[in-house]
């Protein structure tokens, strides 16, 4: 009789272990899990904080964007900070090299997407980065990379106003690669600073 209950001690123990134990420890570990370098974030918060950025009933072209950036960023859980220009940005690094400014030249990569993930434009694709002089882009990363060093890397949610405002972005076949009016979301890794070309 004894052998018999220590077998099946040792049958519900194996089968425990093996199950898991029905513990939620391993459910956690089953569920996808940001990449190692994403800034760790509280899910209420975010959503409290960007819920502040909503307006009732938006009157104008630029609260319909501030609101349809806004719930794209409660729907991906991502909390942001607005700039008085109407730029909604999210530093992912803030570098460690020297502050960027106005009239800077530099490399960086980056990837353009509109709120419905289509991505438009991207370097990575290319294969290389970019070399431009911060003032000569869009008013938007003029203004974004203003708040990341080098070596920093930045998510910027660009209403139309500050990005291709109504003119958008032809695709050269009767459409556009950027509709106009649209707001864009630019993902930007500012890899160096660079000497000024003569």
């Amino acid at each position: 009789m004894m052998q018999r209950l220590s077998f099946l001690f040792l049958l519900a123990l194996a089968l425990v272990n093996c199950s898991g134990g029905g513990r939620s420890e391993n459910t956690e570990q089953a569920q996808e899990l940001p990449p190692p370098d994403a800034p760790v974030v509280n899910e209420d918060e975010a959503i409290m904080q960007l819920s502040a950025y909503l307006i009732g009933e938006p009157a104008t072209l630029a609260e319909q964007q501030q609101n349809a950036i806004v719930n794209y960023a409660i729907d991906e859980i991502v909390p942001l900070q607005r700039t008085p220009s109407g730029l909604f940005y999210r530093i992912l690094d803030p570098g460690n090299g020297q502050p960027l400014e106005w009239g800077d030249y530099v490399s960086a990569h980056y990837k353009g997407y509109l709120l419905d993930g289509k991505v438009f434009d991207s370097s990575y694709r290319k294969g290389r980065p970019m070399k431009f002089y911060i003032g000569n882009m869009i008013d938007g990363w003029n203004e974004g990379l203003q708040l990341v060093k080098e070596g920093g890397r930045i998510q910027l949610f660009v209403p139309s106003e500050l990005g291709y405002k109504e003119r958008g972005v032809p695709d050269g076949k009767d459409g556009y690669l950027i509709p106009p009016d649209t707001p864009l979301v630019f993902e930007v890794e500012v890899l160096s600073l660079e000497e000024k070309p003569d």
